[in-house]
């Protein structure tokens, strides 16, 4: 029995879904109750109206769909955007075919389902995840999908500036492949996603690409089913190396307390020595019995004087002078002793602009030079190179680098650069390399940058080493430049009259004791003090020429007792005995410097200069 029109128009009046036919210009000739709730209006209202000019939002649309579609005949879920009798925009999706009867005009049949409230939340998913997207864009971070069967399905981030390729590349891969061509270095990546098909999320960290990478991969559920898995990883190289350097920097410091205690302890007992020994070969006349063990003593407490100094430089705890060296005469200087003992087949350049200077005590520079050249000349020894060595101006404003190995403070510097193109420094060897006793050298004892490190420190500098194996390696150093000549001490001490007593002030008995005696065997008269504080009150009780001042001393340093005696007699020539600041006091104002162990020629010599 064949179905009356009417009764399908019944049928189609009962519908829930909109349903219409209208003529290409737009006028409707049906419309079902549906469609005019959908829209908002009676549905005589809506009979009235024009769909391609009343209900789309834009009209042009209309027009495309039936270009697109006249030829197929059918329209197949095309999305539009319609206009509700309260004006706001409402999405649709079209359904329908074309009636074309000969000798009447083209009409359409459609069905129309409401589709707003869905399009509106995939719209804002898209606007979030592309948002998502570009924020982990700013990070070093990328994210993937995939699905059970370990196929990429989408991914996204930071991919091209982390790891060189696009997005895309491996879309529609599996993870067996990926890594068939871009294998990790250790973690199970296929097992850990894995794992999170069953439902686990996992963390782990691996090397790719050369960076250290640190993955989450978590499951992907769907209505409740694990349907695959997220995963996303952040670039974690620089947290890594700032991590190792800050280890780096601790086990340095416990070394450096340590090698600066006993060396200062050492210190204390070969200026008892030394001291002894110098006062003994002043009494015994060359050839008697006696005099040759007093020299022997006197050789063997300056070679061990050599060791302590070399541990107070890297502990950066030696006292350290404030005075303006030019750059350009010392490395000349340099260069002339260290000369002969670089190998024709090692070319060393030198550009060193004439007016830099820095700030800081002249034989410390000297040795952080001689250090860094010597150590570029051993790595070329025998393949030959070039070392260079050039010096710069720059202002720093204190931010770490991946390179540094001491971090300068912000600051205006002297930039002192000096590398070599010979084979190379491993990772491994560049984390140890300022460690002290630690050398790769067959006879060397593992001093020479660790007391680079601990002069630079000391000078609050910073220092930056950058190799790679191969290519040769650089060594920065940034050096506090000094301001004009007028602000700093000349190297050369200032004239004074004679002097008639000395005031020595030191904790500890045997120095006193023996620098006293020096002091007196030099013909002037001498009153000790065991602390500062007693000190002070001596010298506030009488008249001394010049004073000697241990740096390290209980309560009351040496920084503080030079400090006092500038403010309360500044016409005493003072005299600082250095070996171990413990107190990072840094440069003090003092006259001279005598750093300990000290032969009783030096302390004449800096009483010369100071009083005559």
């Amino acid at each position: 029995m064949e179905t009356s029109r009417d009764e399908l128009y019944r049928v189609f009046d009962r519908s829930p879904i909109g349903m219409y036919r209208t003529l290409e210009d737009g006028r409707f000739l049906y419309a079902n109750p549906a469609l005019a709730r959908l829209l908002g209006y009676d549905l005589a209202e809506l009979l009235l109206l024009n769909l391609k000019r009343d209900i789309y939002i834009d009209g042009r649309q209309r027009e495309e769909l039936i270009k697109n579609h006249r030829a197929e005949g059918v329209v197949d879920g095309a999305r539009v955007d319609w206009r509700h009798r309260d004006g706001r925009r409402i999405v649709v999706r079209i359904y329908g075919h074309v009636v074309d009867h000969p000798g009447t005009e083209t009409s359409f049949d459609a069905t129309v389902i409401d589709v707003t409230e869905s399009e509106v939340q995939l719209e804002e998913l898209e606007r979030t995840a592309l948002t998502l997207n570009l924020v982990v864009r700013q990070m070093p971070a990328t994210w993937w999908v995939i699905d059970t069967d370990l196929r990429i399905l989408r991914s996204g981030g930071a991919v091209m500036e982390m790891f060189g390729y696009a997005p895309d590349t491996y879309l529609g891969h599996t993870l067996d492949e990926v890594l068939a061509t871009e294998p990790m270095s250790t973690s199970d990546s296929i097992g850990v996603h894995r794992r999170a098909l069953a439902g686990e999320t996992a963390m782990y960290q691996n090397e790719y690409r050369g960076r250290q990478v640190s993955y989450v991969v978590a499951p992907y559920r769907r209505d409740g089913k694990i349907v695959g898995a997220i995963g996303s990883c952040i670039d974690v190289t620089a947290q890594r190396a700032l991590e190792r350097r800050m280890v780096d920097a601790q086990r340095a410091e416990s070394l450096g307390v340590l090698a600066g205690g006993l060396a200062h302890d050492f210190n204390n007992l070969l200026v008892a020595i030394l001291g002894n020994a110098d006062l003994g070969l002043r009494d015994t006349p060359r050839g008697t019995p006696g005099y040759t063990a007093l020299a022997n003593v006197r050789a063997a407490s300056l070679r061990a004087a050599e060791l302590t100094d070399q541990l107070l430089a890297y502990a950066g705890r030696r006292g350290v002078a404030s005075t303006r060296v030019n750059a350009k005469p010392l490395v000349d200087e340099l260069l002339r002793i260290v000369g002969p003992t670089i190998p024709p087949q090692v070319k060393v350049e030198a550009d060193i602009q004439p007016h830099l200077a820095v700030r800081g005590d002249h034989a410390q520079v000297l040795q952080v030079f001689l250090n860094l050249i010597t150590n570029a000349r051993d790595a070329l020894n025998e393949r030959g190179g070039t070392i260079a060595i050039t010096t710069r101006f720059v202002a720093h404003d204190g931010t770490p680098l991946v390179d540094d190995v001491l971090t300068a403070p912000p600051g205006q510097y002297v930039q002192i650069e000096i590398s070599d193109n010979g084979p190379g420094i491993d990772r491994e060897t560049r984390r140890r390399v300022f460690d002290p006793f630690f050398t790769t050298k067959p006879a060397g004892h593992g001093l020479g940058l660790a007391a680079v490190l601990g002069i630079v420190r000391a000078h609050e500098g910073g220092i930056r080493l950058a190799s790679t194996e191969g290519e040769g390696a650089r060594f920065t150093v940034l050096w506090p430049s000094a301001p004009s000549s007028g602000d700093l001490p000349a190297l050369t001490m200032p004239v004074a009259p004679p002097v008639r007593s000395v005031l020595v002030i030191d904790d500890e008995d045997l120095v006193r004791d023996v620098v006293a005696r020096m002091v007196e065997d030099l013909g002037y008269a001498v009153v000790t003090a065991a602390d500062g504080q007693t000190g002070l009150a001596l010298a506030d009780e009488r008249v001394f020429d010049a004073a000697l001042v241990d740096m390290t001393m209980p309560r009351m340093n040496g920084a503080e007792v030079v400090a006092a005696l500038r403010v309360r007699h500044p016409a005493l020539k003072v005299i600082l005995c250095t070996g171990y600041d413990r107190d990072r006091k840094g440069p003090v104002a003092a006259d001279a410097y005598l750093p300990k162990p000290f032969r009783i020629e030096a302390l004449e010599s800096t009483l010369a200069k100071l009083l005559h």
